[in-house]
């Protein structure tokens, strides 16, 4: 897969009972959340109401709660989670039964779906202007990305920014910081 920056534009925002869910990126391309066809998908969801999570049997996720603190019941489990904006990514089965019980008014947070038993990666990473930033290699990764929030980053001739926010590569990428940012570094690899 060659280094592919994606729109900002792209991007597809649905409303559901809880709030709001960004699609950031779904493939391969002409996949459907709905047909659950997909290899993997990237979305951000701006959750504004406690209640339960979708199911997504057959798919693994990692969840980062990027603002906001929310407690997870998990396949009956109450405080199973505590998430909030410092802590670790949430990984899980999507065909847990989960319930999430805001401590917040609104909680944002990024999603990553795969295929049960493909391995993945997520961090959420803040940096000041000028600093370089190399993403760690995954043995056997199939697909990297910077997923930014705020700030300017480089990578290589690409320029990531709230135009294009998102960039997709299957190498690891180098980053310079152009100013203050925020972004989630993420790999894909294969089946475990």
């Amino acid at each position: 897969m060659p280094t592919h920056l994606v729109a900002a534009t792209e991007f597809q925002t649905s409303t559901w009972s809880g709030g709001t869910s960004t699609q950031l990126w779904i493939y391969p391309k002409g996949a459907s959340l709905a047909e659950r066809d997909f290899d993997f998908r990237l979305s951000s969801a701006m959750v504004e109401a406690s209640g339960p999570f979708s199911d997504f049997s057959g798919y693994d996720r990692l969840l980062i709660v990027l603002s906001g603190q929310m407690s997870l019941t998990v396949d009956g489990v109450k405080g199973a989670a505590e998430l909030g904006a410092d802590t670790a990514p949430f990984e899980f089965a999507g065909a847990s039964q989960i319930h999430a019980e805001l401590g917040s008014a609104a909680v944002e947070d990024f999603n990553l779906f795969v295929p049960g038993g493909v391995k993945k990666t997520a961090a959420r990473h803040k940096l000041e202007p000028h600093q370089r930033w190399h993403q760690p290699n995954m043995p056997q990764a199939l697909v990297y990305g910077i997923y930014l929030r705020q700030g300017y980053l480089i990578a290589g001739e690409n320029l990531i920014d709230s135009e294009y926010p998102l960039i997709i590569s299957s190498t690891p990428l180098n980053l310079l910081t152009e100013a203050p940012s925020d972004f989630i570094a993420f790999a894909i690899g294969h089946r475990q």
